[in-house]
């Protein structure tokens, strides 16, 4: 964009009015000439100003720079008006285009994609001889150029500073509790982003005995510290807006980073002082280690989670007379539950079993379903509240995870090389009670509910369970052990290998179309960084039956959101990669309409330091 300038030779600063001019009162100016603005001096506006006329120099004056005048103004409007000509003529292609060329487009704008990857996959994805035959995108590319020209592509940012101010539903201060970002907005918008879309999902927090202490700046508080909040925030990060302005761009690319570094500094400070605090944020900091691909850290936060819980669980007074005490082996138990739950997602997609046992008692928390504070808001999309169910959300969890630990410990420790699987009782029961666990489920919390997100990502975690329970049978029948009284010769397979392949098959789907609905609902930026485990362990299920369409579909439609997380996350993106070299060794051609995400995964990779995997097999969640 042209920049129109005002330019005039220096008058001699012998003039009479230049020394007028010196003395009059200087009148506010939209903007500095260039000089000024060097030198860092006030300046008179108009060219040319007193101090070059005193110093003799050029005077120059940008007026694009005045946003007061109306040349910058119309500038703007008028490249709004382009920008916004190039999405209509984005939209009609896809509203009139050959599928062929637009399926594949659309997925690619489905992963978050930014313009100029779009432009990339126009010009290195579509034969030449296409797109000279396609007038429409041969304009769009055009147009995709000329934008690109006039403004970066836009990046992640942490807060959206151009929408309208929005209300927090927390609101918390950032000190005594934070150095790293000093503004209480800031603040309480991460917090409340935190509360609305991740914790829901992974929920080992009390939250309102967290809200309550970190809004009194008490650091001797019982349910926040410094490290607790650090790295919620840092967390938190990962789920904020795209802005529409520029931030400081230290802040953008930092933030996050300098986050975690607090929370680090700040628990080595605590030097082995075990806490509840400190227990609950050795989950989130493990958790966060995972998908950003931190595995040294993620190991090294996971053996200081389970000795810290063995410790927390000795020290913890259980004096019914005092019902603080009382209330904090409450907390404790449902820290020890919500932190079991995390670590049986990672024992389910590493196939192994989980570093944490459930705890020997479950104290389900109370159900009030008409309570206020359990409303749920889309938080910081404008929106009316909806019950949020999270009790009855954290139960559910906890009962479906309790019966998949019970399958889990029984079937990943038997014996590679066995024919057959031997089936005890205990296996058998929670067979059953895995099969019909979706059916005891309240109301509040069926599939048909989709209201919130938090049940989705409930039933992506069943079938998830139900695609390692059942992706293990299908690899040899299992029958009922002849050690069971009821069990007569000759016997035949309680599940055959061919109706196991049919179970992980329709959980597959039943994955993709919860996807779908997420995305129609409240998109993919915010969908809990906990589902996408859920989301690539269809994939890789999907990719084994791509000649089936409804299959080929399903794989179509994981693939755009697997394609999202691989933007937001970096673990996410080895297992992805790991999935197109799975269909290369095997010779499996993958549906073309995939294809644009898989090449501008290509182009994340190159940009994108390489990540050393301790398991690289699948990502750590």
């Amino acid at each position: 964009m042209m920049q129109s300038s005002k330019s005039r030779r220096p008058a001699p600063v012998s003039s009479d009015s230049a020394a007028n001019d010196s003395h009059k009162r200087r009148k506010n100016v939209g903007t500095a000439c260039l000089a000024c603005k060097t030198r860092k001096l006030k300046c008179t506006g108009a060219p040319p100003c007193t101090n070059c006329v005193k110093s003799r120099l050029e005077c120059t004056l940008d007026e694009s720079a005045d946003k007061r005048r109306r040349g910058p103004l119309k500038r703007k409007i008028d490249h709004l008006e382009d920008k916004e000509e190039v999405f209509f003529r984005l939209l009609e292609i896809i509203r009139g285009g050959d599928n062929q060329r637009i399926v594949p487009l659309l997925n690619l704008i489905r992963s978050h994609a930014s313009l100029s990857e779009i432009r990339f996959y126009i010009e290195h994805q579509l034969p030449q001889s296409e797109l000279s035959q396609v007038s429409n995108l041969t304009d769009l590319l055009r147009d995709i150029q000329h934008y690109d020209l006039l403004e970066p592509s836009p990046k992640r940012r942490m807060l959206d500073t151009q929408r309208p101010p929005d209300t927090p539903r927390f609101s918390v201060p950032a000190q005594p509790w934070t150095s790293v970002i000093t503004d209480d907005g800031h603040v309480s918008r991460l917090i409340t982003l935190w509360f609305t879309w991740i914790h829901p999902a992974c929920n080992w927090i009390d939250r309102d005995l967290f809200i309550r202490d970190m809004k009194s700046g008490s650091l001797s508080a019982p349910y926040c510290s410094p490290f607790l909040v650090n790295v919620i925030l840092a967390d938190a990060c990962g789920y904020a807006d795209y802005a529409a302005c520029e931030l400081p761009e230290d802040l953008v690319a930092t933030c996050r980073s300098l986050l975690y570094d607090e929370a680090k500094r700040l628990l080595d400070k605590e030097a082995g002082r075990i806490s509840l605090q400190t227990v609950q944020g050795l989950g989130v900091l493990w958790l966060n280690s995972c998908i950003t691909s931190k595995d040294r850290l993620g190991w090294i936060s996971r053996s200081q989670l389970a000795y810290s819980l063995q410790e927390l669980s000795q020290t913890t007074s259980n004096n019914s007379s005092d019902p603080d005490a009382t209330r904090m082996v409450q907390v404790v138990n449902h820290t020890k539950w919500g932190l079991f739950n995390l670590s049986l997602v990672n024992g389910v997609f590493h196939k192994k079993v989980p570093i944490l046992r459930p705890p020997l008692q479950h104290i389900p928390l109370p159900i009030h379903h008409q309570c206020d504070q359990d409303t749920w808001f889309s938080y910081p999309n404008p929106s009316g509240g909806t019950a949020g169910h999270t009790n009855c959300l954290y139960n559910a969890l906890c009962n479906l995870n309790r019966i998949a630990y019970n399958l889990i410990e029984f079937l990943f420790s038997q014996d590679a090389s066995f024919s057959h699987l031997e089936l005890d009782s205990t296996a058998i029961e929670a067979l059953q009670e895995l099969s019909t666990w979706s059916e005891q489920l309240p109301d509040c919390l069926k599939e048909s509910n989709r209201d919130i997100p938090h049940v989705l990502s409930l039933h992506m975690h069943y079938h998830n369970v139900t695609i390692a329970v059942y992706g293990y049978l299908r690899t040899r029948p299992a029958y009922a052990s002849k050690t069971l009284a009821w069990v007569a010769e000759p016997r035949n397979p309680l599940i055959t290998t061919q109706r196991a392949w049919e179970i992980c098959l329709l959980s597959a789907h039943k994955i993709a179309q919860l996807a779908v609905v997420h995305r129609s609902g409240w998109g993919f930026d915010r969908m809990p960084g906990i589902s996408a485990p859920c989301i690539l362990g269809a994939l890789f299920i999907l990719l084994e039956a791509l000649h089936d369409p409804a299959n080929r579909d399903a794989f179509i439609s994981l693939t755009v959101a697997a394609g999202a997380f691989s933007r937001r996350w970096e673990c996410p993106r080895a297992v992805f990669r790991s999935l197109q070299n799975t269909a290369r060794e095997r010779g499996i051609v993958m549906p073309p309409e995939t294809d644009p995400i898989f090449m501008d995964l290509d182009q994340l990779s190159k940009k994108s330091t390489p990540v050393k995997s301790e398991t690289p097999e699948a990502p750590v969640i």
